[in-house]
């Protein structure tokens, strides 16, 4: 009867050894595929969370920049030479004009070596002659249409992503021309 005894008991143990492992295998293997699928919902949101800030970004900075500079002429200037069309604000501060451009261009030295086009902006005199490369990157941006209407100055945005955007702004009391 002893025998007996042994033998169930050791085979009791491996089946509880056996079962043992197979538990912490599952374990492991549920825990790795949560990790991977909660750093995939990460990554996710953390994407859109970058595209939502970039269109916000360049809605805001075109509103924002008109907004500033209201009480100049705002205009849009075609620049055929270099392939752009620029927003345009003109202000006059004590006899000099100033223009703040807001355009889309490519940029000119990528640090990545891919070439990718962005919202920029220029601030300059009006001796001073205008060129793509002396503005500012804002965002990136792959598309910039500005027309006016009357009163009303209207903005077409395209993202890096591909979302388009439509800004509309009433023109408060600087003069729009197209």
């Amino acid at each position: 009867m002893s025998k007996n005894t042994k033998g169930h008991t050791h085979t009791s143990r491996t089946i509880q050894s056996v079962f043992v492992l197979l538990l912490l295998s599952l374990f492991a293997c549920l825990s790795t595929f949560l990790v991977t699928i909660g750093a995939q919902i990460y990554r996710h949101s953390v994407e859109s969370a970058e595209e939502n800030s970039n269109s916000r970004i360049m809605t805001a900075v075109v509103r924002s920049a008109v907004w500033a500079e209201d009480g100049g002429e705002v205009k849009i200037e075609k620049f055929e030479n270099l392939g752009i069309t620029s927003l345009t604000i003109v202000n006059d501060y004590d006899g000099e004009k100033y223009y703040k451009r807001l355009y889309c261009a490519m940029d000119p030295d990528p640090l990545d070596g891919e070439p990718r086009s962005y919202l920029w902006e220029s601030f300059s005199s009006e001796e001073t002659e205008f060129t793509a490369e002396n503005g500012e990157s804002l965002c990136e941006l792959n598309g910039f249409e500005p027309s006016i209407d009357g009163e009303t100055l209207k903005v077409d945005l395209e993202s890096s992503n591909g979302t388009k955007s439509t800004i509309r702004i009433a023109m408060r009391t600087g003069g729009a021309a197209e």
